[in-house]
């Protein structure tokens, strides 16, 4: 007999407490969630950014530098094919 008075008492609390929220209450709840994790994100990275070594700067002077020239380009005109 008790087992048949707390099995419809927990039907009854189970069907009456166990509602699915609202919309309103559903779109907080995804706020929180992405909040948090771009919160994690940005943590996460700047942690990784204060651990990482710091890259080495070399000084290269102008003349060591490869020249690059300039290929002319080519356009499409009214007769046909013209360079600029």
């Amino acid at each position: 007999m008790a087992h048949i008075i707390l099995t419809s008492l927990a039907g009854h609390v189970a069907s009456n407490e166990l509602t699915p929220p609202d919309p309103s209450t559903i779109e907080q709840y995804g706020h929180l969630i992405i909040q948090a994790v771009v919160a994690i994100v940005t943590l996460w990275a700047t942690v990784r950014k204060a651990l990482q070594r710091p890259e080495t700067v070399v000084k290269v002077s102008a003349d060591a530098l490869p020249l690059v020239k300039s290929e002319p380009t080519v356009t499409a005109g009214q007769h046909g094919s013209e360079t600029n």
